[in-house]
């Protein structure tokens, strides 16, 4: 890997290393005599060497795609689609595409594809590393169409912050690439269902700041603690509970996101599956839609682990084969000792692994994630447990995976039988004690590092943070840094010592729904992307180099201009005159309501919706949920909407709650950052206030409060904007 590194000063201000003038050199305010300085990027680039002068992308402009395989040319094929759908949104362009066209010409766009075999010893290797020159013409090197597309995404983020047409870029020399080549998410989608619209969407999202790898957790189910709370079912001291067949168990949620096929064999393996509802927002992917996110993932540079979690975890299995189910553990553990148990998961794994990058194979909690000497005196599930992910891992491989993961259980596993698992197992770590991960990193397991101090649980079950909080991660969270603590009097703690270290892969953030699953807890799509969108970004500079260039609120605003991609889309209820629809929302500060519906403490009744007082509330098409504003804000607290693009904009309408504005300011912005007033108004806070103002082009939209109307803090169930 290159080790480039260029001492460059990065200004305060986000000018896209431009340096301007007041236009009368004909050159729409750009002084070409100065040294462009470097663009800030999410993430931020690796080296940058600047020229003079701009190159501007126009409708004439093609762009060429320059590759020996036909493979390759394939995906690369997907990589400018993508591009000419992000343009078309940003300047309106869709430019011509041309295969093997050579060097181009002015304000062409050039991927040329070098080549790249992974190397004997690690055959998932991957070189990620790119080139772009902007000189006239735009010539993006890279070895594989992974660094191409992370190229692309450069350029994006540069012309969407050319505030005068995106259309021109600083001429200069881009090199970069990633210190480790995993850089996840994982999503669990086995309590709480997203349809193949979210993920393609979220995949653009990552895509755009360079992230490498979407993990689907594709099956899981209500967690069962001891007896489920029925107390018809006696429980051990471990709390693994000598399970009855009971109502209680046969209505436990259980979920599989994934539409499975009868076999001869297993006639039942369909009945596994969810039943595919978008009415309740059940969503079960089938094996065309998995094969279009696959074909997108490719072109975004992006890898598809499929992740089955099995032997704990498991019901919707038990549910359909009770003969796998143990006979004296929770109803969602698999019996290890019996062969249908190994017939039915290789069945699901033969028709998902081979539409996939990646295989995960679970192996986490099995019997309650006791400490290694608690597991069981005679070692028997150690023994089952070892062999179960040995078996999966010869399988697997034979299937053409070279890398099977598991969660990080090393702890759990006993002696003797510890040492027999398979070193070439990865291990995905999320908690310390379980992991024992110095221990594993010590008997040669390579590691991923998924921080559970980092995780979001809506809700924030089991004591994790329903959403992090930005300032903390940015300024706290380290790449290398495992979780762990002190686990039974032993310090678990662990920390890599290099992130060039071979036995060290990456990291990964996650989305767990712990309660997903539960009519009591009804959270929507912008419910997930409020609590992830900050961590993606910040995980993506983290996990590209390690390190922040910028002040935290630099970067914050720098993560606001952005924005989320520009042709990400939420999917909401479509409203094609408002111009919110589907975008992304922010604001000063909210105050966030969790507890189930039904009801709260003071007795306020919620109808369907609990998730409530974040942004993205406010621009959900459903006008019961609302942002709220934190009481500290008082009259100065603020709501904006991010457009994506300039859009031409003369009207709003709000849909006020019970804290509302008496009078405000409409504020717009072309940056995020640099606001102008269209109006001030006199509010009377009713639902379809309507303000209009003179036409004008923006971006950005805020609503600013001058003052309250109430003593409550400020309420938007909905705001509209129109041309």
């Amino acid at each position: 890997m290159k080790k480039s590194t260029l001492a460059i000063m990065i200004t305060a201000t986000f000018l896209f290393g431009c340096n301007g003038s007041d236009g009368s050199d004909g050159n729409d305010g750009k002084n070409n005599e100065l040294i462009n300085n470097m663009p800030n990027i999410i993430p931020s680039l690796n080296f940058w060497q600047g020229k003079t002068g701009f190159t501007n992308i126009t409708s004439a402009s093609r762009i060429i795609l320059n590759t020996d395989d036909a493979s390759t040319l394939d995906i690369l094929k997907s990589t400018a689609k993508i591009l000419n759908e992000d343009l078309t949104i940003l300047n309106g362009f869709q430019l011509e595409v041309i295969e093997n066209g050579g060097e181009g010409e002015k304000g062409d766009i050039i991927f040329n594809i070098t080549g790249f075999t992974a190397p004997k010893h690690d055959p998932e290797a991957h070189d990620e590393s790119y080139t772009i020159t902007i000189n006239g013409k735009v010539i993006i090197t890279a070895p594989e169409v992974r660094g191409a597309a992370y190229a692309s995404s450069t350029i994006k983020q540069m012309l969407i912050q050319d505030f005068n047409g995106k259309d021109s870029l600083s001429n200069g020399l881009i090199q970069d690439e990633p210190v480790v080549r995993i850089r996840g998410l994982m999503l669990d989608i086995g309590r709480r269902s997203s349809s193949v619209d979210f993920i393609k969407n979220y995949m653009k999202l990552m895509g755009y700041y360079k992230m490498s790898e979407l993990q689907l957790h594709f099956n899981d189910n209500a967690i069962i603690w001891g007896n489920g709370g029925n107390p018809d079912i006696p429980i051990d001291g471990n709390g693994a509970g000598n399970w009855k067949e009971t109502e209680w168990v046969e209505n436990t949620f259980s979920g599989f996101s994934v539409e499975l096929k009868n076999t001869q064999a297993l006639p039942e393996l369909s009945k596994v599956s969810s039943i595919h509802n978008p009415k309740e927002r059940i969503f079960v992917l089938t094996i065309e839609d998995i094969k279009e996110l696959r074909e997108m993932a490719d072109g975004l540079g992006i890898e598809l682990t499929a992740e089955i979690e099995a032997p704990a975890h498991a019901m919707s299995f038990t549910k359909v084969y009770p003969d796998m189910r143990h006979p004296n553990m929770r109803p969602d553990h698999l019996d290890l000792g019996s062969d249908k148990t190994f017939e039915v998961i290789k069945a699901v794994w033969d028709q998902l692994s081979p539409h996939f990058h990646n295989v995960h194979i679970g192996a986490d909690e099995y019997a309650g994630m006791p400490s290694a000497n608690q597991m069981d005196k005679e070692h028997l599930i150690s023994k089952q447990m070892v062999n179960y992910m040995n078996t999966m891992n010869k399988y697997l491989k034979e299937k053409g995976h070279n890398e099977v993961r598991v969660w990080g259980n090393y702890g759990t596993l006993t002696y003797p039988h510890r040492a027999d698992l398979d070193k070439d197992i990865v291990q995905q770590v999320w908690a310390g004690g379980v992991a024992d991960t110095r221990k594993a990193y010590n008997d040669g397991f390579k590691l991923i590092n998924l921080n559970d101090t980092w995780y979001t649980v809506p809700t924030g079950n089991a004591g994790y943070k329903d959403t992090i909080i930005p300032r903390d991660m940015y300024e706290n969270w380290d790449l290398r840094v495992f979780s762990g603590g002190n686990v039974h009097g032993e310090d678990k703690s662990f920390t890599i010592s290099s992130l060039d270290d071979p036995q060290f892969l990456g990291g990964f953030l996650a989305n767990w729904n712990d309660l997903g699953w539960s009519d009591s807890w009804a959270y929507t799509d912008n419910d997930l992307h409020v609590r992830l969108r900050n961590a993606i970004k910040i995980g993506a500079q983290k996990m590209w180099n390690n390190k922040t260039d910028l002040p935290f609120e630099e970067f914050q605003n720098l993560a606001y201009t952005l924005g989320d991609s520009p042709s990400f889309d939420l999917g909401n209820p479509k409203d094609e005159s408002n111009l919110a629809t589907n975008k992304s929302a922010y604001s000063s500060d909210y105050r966030n309501i969790i507890y189930p519906l039904g009801g709260s403490p003071n007795g306020e009744k919620l109808l369907d919706v609990n998730f409530l007082g974040h942004a993205g509330a406010a621009i959900d098409g459903d006008t019961k949920s609302r942002w709220i504003a934190a009481k500290k804000s008082g009259p100065s607290a603020w709501l904006s909407v991010d457009l994506q693009t300039e859009q031409e904009v003369s009207r709003i309408e709000i849909d006020w709650g019970k804290g509302w504005a008496s009078q405000y300011e409409i504020q717009v912005s072309n940056n995020g950052f640099d606001w102008t007033t269209a109006t001030i108004v006199q509010g009377a806070g009713i639902t379809n206030e309507e303000a209009s103002f003179t036409p004008t082009k923006a971006r950005f939209v805020r609503i600013l409060g001058q003052e309250m109307g109430t003593d409550e803090p400020y309420q938007i169930h909905e705001i509209r904007i129109y041309k």
